[in-house]
């Protein structure tokens, strides 16, 4: 490949740590110690993947990665297997059993070892899937005996639909509904890296005839809650979809722009463009 080119890359038979890919094809361009990747698509183990991203290595410790990554038809534990990063964005995730779609786009400095280095990553994050069950685990478990869950192992979940904001080292989990045994429950929250989580869960419909509200604080091995006054009155929660496809849409626009800017100017745009959602 001639640097400064960009190159049509037709691959089969790749793997890469846990993930196996049987056939890929991307456009690919290297110049001034940067790697960009477009047009990525790819068939693996995993599911289907779809990849817009560079790779910079302004010096042996000086590395920054942006991308917008989509799977499509993958499970939970084998998107945390490839990217660690998300059981700390989402520990919840790993309970959902099901074939979800996830799309994440960010920016972050890396480490050595090509891990995000987590307080650098500015990005957004959508999860959704038909179908799904929620199994038990302590903190299920602990909110099925709250609100008096009717079945005590094993939960359905018709559609999940999750969409957040990645910044100031937490993800903020912008509302969403979700139907699960007798109860419509609206939730949103804050979840940060280090563990510590703030919930909101409102109450539209369950056995009560009663809206109300319920608030969690703590982190995944010892929180509390209580009661208070449900935050959404139904179903239709606010949506901010449209802010996080603005600034998706702005990352792949400043991956694709890389070398005009530099890895420095796609970063500080990404962090710009998160601090105005």
């Amino acid at each position: 490949m001639a640097l400064g080119t960009t190159t049509a890359l037709q691959a089969q038979e790749v793997d890469y740590s846990s993930l196996e890919i049987s056939w890929m094809q991307a456009e690919v361009k290297m110049k001034e110690r940067c790697l960009q990747l477009t047009n990525t698509l790819a068939s693996s183990n995993m599911g289907d993947l779809y990849l817009e991203g560079f790779y910079s290595t302004r010096t042996k410790k000086d590395l920054a990665v942006g991308f917008d990554l989509t799977f499509v038809d993958v499970t939970a534990d084998k998107v945390i297997e490839l990217i660690p990063a998300v059981d700390s964005l989402m520990p919840m995730l790993k309970t959902f059993k099901g074939m979800l779609d996830m799309e994440m786009a960010a920016t972050s400095q890396m480490d050595t070892t090509m891990s995000l280095v987590m307080p650098s990553v500015n990005g957004v994050i959508e999860i959704g899937g038909k179908n799904l069950s929620l199994h038990e685990n302590p903190t299920v478990d602990k909110l099925a005996d709250i609100l008096m869950f009717k079945n005590r192992k094993t939960w359905s979940v018709d559609s999940l639909s999750v969409h957040g904001i990645i910044k100031d080292n937490s993800l903020e989990i912008f509302p969403f509904v979700i139907r699960i045994d007798r109860y419509t429950l609206a939730l949103d929250g804050l979840q940060h890296f280090d563990t510590n989580f703030k919930y909101h869960l409102s109450v539209l419909r369950s056995p009560i005839p009663v809206r109300f509200g319920i608030n969690l604080r703590g982190n995944f091995d010892n929180w509390k809650w209580d009661l208070g006054k449900s935050k959404y009155r139904n179903s239709k929660v606010p949506s901010f979809a449209d802010q996080i496809e603005g600034m998706r849409l702005g990352l792949i626009n400043s991956i694709h722009g890389v070398f005009s800017t530099g890895a420095d100017g796609v970063l500080r745009q990404n962090l710009m463009n998160s601090e105005a959602v």
